[in-house]
């Protein structure tokens, strides 16, 4: 591939990241690139809309690449089946929901909708990430994984918000309890005071994402009801979607058909 390819993606992936605009300096120090040819590749980013440039010359994503993003969800045809799932679970539950798929050791947020009022919206951010085995969305997704898949798909060092981290039996039972019941979730192990509640959503060719909710850890006197609307959003997705939910006796081959087959890292 050319290196002034892999060297454009580099910067891409970087400003997609980042919370404020970053300057040609910046940039070329974090990425390890001269910075001449950093500001020749910004500079052709912003010609075609990529990169957006701010006063004084600072650079942040551009619209066009929201837009090539956004056209993975058309092709799959997750967006159209998982957008009004999350309307009808914001709606029901005046929380904040989403959707995210599995791409190495962390969850990737594609989708969310939020409620009228400030709602509890957490990273669900599109576009943000977060370790896969913090989340109820990721453990949604992990536990219908081969179980040789398993540890290329969590990053076993790091540390949940409560300071703790699990161990691959820990995990591994908890993922069967996951498949069992039909749903996951995230007590506080992403930020502190919040829980998580999370479905897996599948396709023709097997696991796509999850469906999930965020709300404050104890407002919810039982979390079974909020449980069962999000396994029902999640279901009627995959129905949409053309998948089966499998059984949770078997772990089905999963050819990561949204998913990414080899850890990031």
């Amino acid at each position: 591939m050319s290196t002034s390819v892999v060297r454009a993606t580099r910067i891409l992936d970087r400003l997609a990241h980042s919370r404020a605009p970053m300057t040609l300096a910046e940039i070329a120090s974090e990425l390890d690139i001269p910075k001449s040819t950093a500001y020749t590749i910004l500079r052709d980013l912003a010609s075609e809309s990529f990169v957006t440039v701010s006063s004084p010359p600072a650079y942040s994503i551009g619209l066009k690449a929201f837009e090539v993003g956004s056209a993975h969800l058309r092709a799959s045809g997750t967006a159209g089946a998982v957008a009004p799932e999350l309307a009808r679970l914001t709606r029901a539950l005046n929380i904040t929901s989403h959707y995210a798929v599995l791409d190495g050791t962390e969850v990737l947020y594609l989708c969310k909708e939020d409620p009228p009022t400030l709602g509890i919206q957490l990273a669900s951010a599109i576009g943000a990430r977060l370790p896969s085995h913090l989340t109820a969305v990721g453990k949604a997704c992990l536990a219908w994984l081969e179980a040789d898949w398993l540890p290329g798909h969590v990053e076993w060092a790091t540390r949940g918000a409560d300071g703790q981290t699990i161990s691959l039996p820990d995990l591994t039972a908890e993922l069967a309890q996951i498949r069992v019941q039909g749903f996951a979730t995230d007590d506080g192990a992403a930020a502190v005071g919040i829980q998580s509640v999370a479905a897996p959503v599948f396709g023709l060719t097997g696991l796509k994402g999850a469906i999930g909710v965020s709300l404050l850890c104890g407002s919810a006197p039982s979390l079974d009801p909020v449980a069962d609307d999000v396994k029902t959003a999640a279901a009627r997705a995959t129905i949409a979607l053309g998948g089966t939910t499998p059984n949770h006796h078997v772990l089905p081959r999963n050819d990561h058909a949204d998913q990414t087959s080899v850890a990031r890292r």
